[in-house]
């Protein structure tokens, strides 16, 4: 790059949990490299400061957009997302003016599009950061106004310099609405090394969660929803307790079914063999995973990157993931994590069986898991792949 560049990054959301996770890392990526980076959203939150944190306790409550919001019917809210339009027009038209911009970063919304017409209007390169198309399984339900969200898609990949995805069939979904194959680049998800030193506080990090040093961790920290399929991971575990008396399994987090897990572990006569210990804050989940011999993915979809992957290969822990193409793009089959089928109970538990019984298994995927994901799946490698990408397709930076 050729001096330092005013980027000016704006999304759409909340700008907490795990998207904040997404949004502080390319951002602090782009900041490590010299460039000077601001934020643009609704809210106003700085997800540097915000990242990981909670969707499930409203820390931005007193946030009047967030309160209008979590009462709004669906249909009101889409034709709002529509008229968000004009409001991010104005607004980036305006920073552009007064800040002078030299590259727009966007996270993907349904029905965004002003803001990729305005940076190209004011020749302003942008990236357009693209994390779920209308059509794939998601969180919240599919929008009803469809065919204008995959319109407005189309205006704003079209008006966007460079699009990144996290996902091959994220990318196959842009390419099949005309989007030219070299604007289209595949950017999984990151971690910072500087987080995940290479020495871990084990026998610390077990005594804050009440573990003894010789239990067998397995461990899984998100939020405790629908998609996780947690339920199915305890039922797999609840085979395996007897056979390994030693192993526990540690849920860190919390959500809408922390209540019916436990029950279930209690129907189950799992007793103390799971632990809740509740959420954390993200700035101690690399102290927190120390504690772990084995991190968790549950269950994933076609197209997300989840970055628990990446935080447990960083921590230099086994890993056990679903065999979906965004993970197995990512890392390959016990050489750097544990792959199982994600429609199969019997295969989860097969494979939770083999990593249990096996340290050496465990050491030497630990091993590999964070040579491979320091090596190339870094927020700063990312950053310099996006920029490097950019300047190939328009040499509009300065």
């Amino acid at each position: 790059m050729r001096s330092p560049l005013r980027i000016l990054y704006h999304f759409r959301s909340r700008g907490t949990g795990a998207e904040a996770v997404h949004i502080a890392g390319i951002a602090g990526a782009f900041q490590r490299m010299g460039h000077e980076v601001g934020f643009e959203s609704p809210t106003g939150a700085n997800p540097l400061e915000t990242r990981g944190s909670s969707p499930f306790q409203r820390q931005s409550s007193d946030n009047r957009v967030n309160r209008w919001v979590d009462r709004c019917p669906g249909w009101l809210f889409e034709w709002l997302e529509l008229g968000y339009n004009f409001i991010a027009a104005r607004r980036i038209r305006d920073r552009i003016c007064s800040e002078g911009v030299d590259l727009l970063y966007e996270r993907h919304a349904f029905f965004l599009c002003s803001t990729a017409i305005i940076a190209r209007r004011h020749r302003i390169p942008m990236i357009l950061e693209v994390n779920e198309l209308v059509g794939d399984e998601r969180i919240r339900a599919q929008p009803m106004l469809t065919r204008l969200a995959r319109w407005t898609d189309r205006v704003a990949f079209r008006n966007a310099s460079l699009i990144a995805v996290v996902s091959p069939h994220l990318r196959r979904r842009v390419l099949s609405l005309g989007i030219p194959p070299e604007k289209v680049v595949v950017v999984p998800n990151a971690v910072d090394p500087s987080e995940y030193p290479c020495e871990s506080e084990t026998a610390t990090a077990r005594r804050r969660l009440g573990l003894r040093p010789e239990d067998l961790v397995l461990g899984f920290v998100g939020w405790f929803v629908p998609w996780h399929r947690l339920d199915r991971l305890i039922h797999c575990f609840s085979k395996l307790s007897a056979e390994f008396p030693q192993a526990v399994l540690v849920l860190i987090g919390e959500g809408e079914l922390e209540a019916g897990l436990r029950t279930l572990c209690a129907e189950l006569g799992l007793g103390d063999r799971v632990r809740f210990p509740g959420a954390i804050p993200h700035r101690e989940i690399p102290g927190t995973l120390a504690a772990l011999d084995v991190g968790l993915v549950p269950e994933s979809n076609p197209y997300r990157s989840p970055i628990k992957l990446f935080e447990y290969l960083a921590s230099g822990k086994a890993v056990v993931a679903p065999r979906t193409e965004p993970i197995a793009s990512v890392v390959e089959d016990g050489q750097q994590a544990m792959l199982f089928d994600s429609s199969s109970a019997e295969d989860l538990t097969s494979v939770l069986r083999r990593v249990l019984a096996d340290p050496i298994l465990r050491e030497r995927l630990g091993q590999a898991g964070r040579q491979h994901v320091l090596q190339r799946h870094t927020w700063d490698r990312n950053a310099g792949i996006l920029l490097e990408s950019l300047t190939h397709l328009k040499p509009l930076l300065p």
